[in-house]
């Protein structure tokens, strides 16, 4: 019920420019300010509330070739009721990986040359709540 609702909110957030991100680690909160192309005087304050992980992936494989952010542009955003797969940290061997070691996003953000992953209990979008809980592992 929830995704029905919030597919096409997401969807019209596609081709849009972050102006701005926040990750804010005490209050396990990722807040980014969107500016959407179709009219360029439209912008959406997204915040993800209650995150238990998140994951930025730099698809270049090169980190001194750019900083992480130089390329805004959100080419998309989906939530993933079921997690969009199973995450873990690499310091962990796996014969030692365990249930709390293991985080599966709910949340996928598509940028120019890098993705975030993020899991998170809820996520407002402007003035509308939606709390999608945390996908099971």
């Amino acid at each position: 019920m929830v995704e029905t609702k919030l597919g096409p909110i997401l969807n019209s957030l596609k081709e849009s420019t972050i102006e701005k991100l926040d990750i804010n680690v005490p209050k396990d909160k990722i807040s980014i300010d969107v500016k959407v192309h179709r009219n360029t005087t439209d912008k959406v304050k997204i915040v993800f509330e209650e995150v238990f992980s998140f994951y930025f992936i730099n698809e270049e494989n090169n980190m001194s070739k750019k900083s992480c952010f130089d390329y805004t542009k959100l080419n998309s955003i989906g939530f993933y009721e079921n997690g969009v797969g199973e995450f873990a940290s690499f310091d962990c061997p796996d014969d030692e990986i365990t249930e709390k070691d293991v985080s599966l996003p709910n949340f996928a953000l598509d940028l120019l040359d890098s993705s975030i992953f993020i899991e998170a209990r809820s996520i407002k979008i402007n003035d509308k709540n939606f709390r999608v809980g945390y996908p099971s592992i």
